[in-house]
């Protein structure tokens, strides 16, 4: 938030690291409460005295309740996607780099912990905020970029010659998407981690064009 900012530049810096360790206990609070308490509700009350603040203290960082909740899918989507990012970027040549693209994002939700973040976060109380459907396809196209780009430089390359980035990056996502939807949804179909990444990635290396 612009004021937000605004505001910590004028505080000392000992005052600027209260207001963040303030922020980040509210938005910790508001986990814990979504996936405790499942389908009910969550108030701004409840996250509060869980967290033993003040309304003045929500206040100073948040809006709203769905302005909480939206912050939290994209501080996550933001850490999810620097991850991603650098694997890609890390990758030796295209083939592995839509390898290393496919399993980071398998891994938000086949790794226990980070499993619990994406249950709050593809939760109704958090996908019926307001603002969610904007932030979230935000975060989407943001996640989208990197695979874009390799797509681009395998095909450039000759390595995915049958390529068409921005087209593909979109059917790539929707494959993966469905993967972490089955496993989040605990389906009885939903595959294994490595089956899932085999999957997906010898599908797509096929269509492609990739040599075999």
């Amino acid at each position: 938030m612009g004021s937000e900012a605004t505001t910590a530049r004028r505080l000392s810096p000992a005052r600027a690291e209260k207001y963040r360790d303030e922020k980040q206990r509210i938005m910790r609070t508001a986990y814990e409460l979504i996936q405790r308490d499942g389908s009910k509700e969550t108030s701004v009350h409840d996250v509060l005295d869980a967290a033993g603040l003040s309304t003045r203290a929500f206040y100073r960082h948040f809006r709203s309740r769905d302005e909480l909740v939206l912050e939290m899918y994209r501080v996550d989507c933001e850490r999810v996607n620097a991850a991603l990012a650098t694997a890609v970027a890390s990758a030796p040549d295209p083939s592995a780099a839509l390898a290393a693209w496919i399993d980071q994002n398998l891994a938000v939700v086949y790794d226990a912990r980070r499993l619990r973040h994406a249950v709050v976060l593809s939760s109704v109380e958090v996908s019926s905020a307001e603002g969610f459907t904007s932030v979230k396809n935000a975060g989407l196209a943001e996640q989208r970029a990197s695979l874009v780009a390799l797509l681009r430089a395998g095909r450039d390359r000759g390595v995915f010659p049958y390529a068409a980035p921005e087209t593909d990056a979109i059917a790539i996502q929707a494959v993966v998407g469905a993967h972490m939807r089955a496993r989040l949804d605990g389906d009885a179909a939903a595959l294994t981690r490595v089956d899932a990444r085999n999957h997906t990635l010898e599908l797509f290396r096929r269509a492609l064009g990739a040599p075999t």
